[in-house]
């Protein structure tokens, strides 16, 4: 990383997560949002105006090659996660990966493997561990506030016309389910046995 204590971040895709991204990105102190990435010279142009970011890119490769650059988020379609995360890794860069990792495990395997080869930190974005709500309970769970956990349960309210757009390329569970999934193993310290 550079030796300044701002972290230089580029984001890959620009769609609606990617811009959420990027904007958040944007108003952190100690990051400075320094590149972005999507192949619709629009959109990109859109973006990075309204942010005031120069380094542009339509093709990720570009980006993974700036040297400026310390940390990517992808925040590609699922089918592109793979390439470009693995790319990403190998090109020594810090990867944040939205979810769903992968449309396949053989995919995540692959993922999973450059991560543990790559000089770099590697993390999908389960982003509500960060939530202070999410983060009272954790501690109430280690602190044993709570008690032993035996069930847990979760439900979400997703529209259909977002349900229809979101879960024709991945399944509920994949979809905001692997939050639920993801938090439900990190409050037990639970390991999946068998699905």
């Amino acid at each position: 990383m550079n030796e300044s204590k701002r972290v230089r971040w580029g984001v890959i895709g620009l769609g609606w997560f990617g811009e959420v991204h990027a904007d958040n990105l944007a108003e952190m102190p100690d990051i400075e949002l320094t590149a972005l990435c999507t192949r619709r010279p629009n959109r990109l142009g859109e973006v990075a105006d309204r942010l005031g970011i120069e380094r542009r890119y339509t093709d990720y490769h570009e980006l993974l090659a700036d040297p400026d650059v310390d940390v990517v988020s992808i925040t590609t379609h699922v089918y592109d996660h793979r390439e470009i995360a693995i790319e990403a890794l190998r090109s020594g860069k810090h990867v944040l990966l939205e979810k769903p990792m992968a449309p396949s495990a053989a995919d995540c395997d692959q993922i999973i493997h450059a991560a543990a080869e790559a000089s770099g930190l590697f993390m999908v974005g389960h982003i509500c561990r960060f939530d202070p709500r999410v983060a009272l309970a954790k501690e109430a769970i280690e602190q044993g506030r709570i008690g032993k956990i035996i069930s847990m349960h979760a439900r979400r309210n997703l529209s259909k016309a977002i349900g229809r757009l979101v879960l024709d390329d991945i399944s509920a569970l994949m979809g905001d389910g692997i939050h639920d999934a993801d938090l439900m193993l990190w409050f037990s310290q639970a390991k999946v046995s068998s699905v």
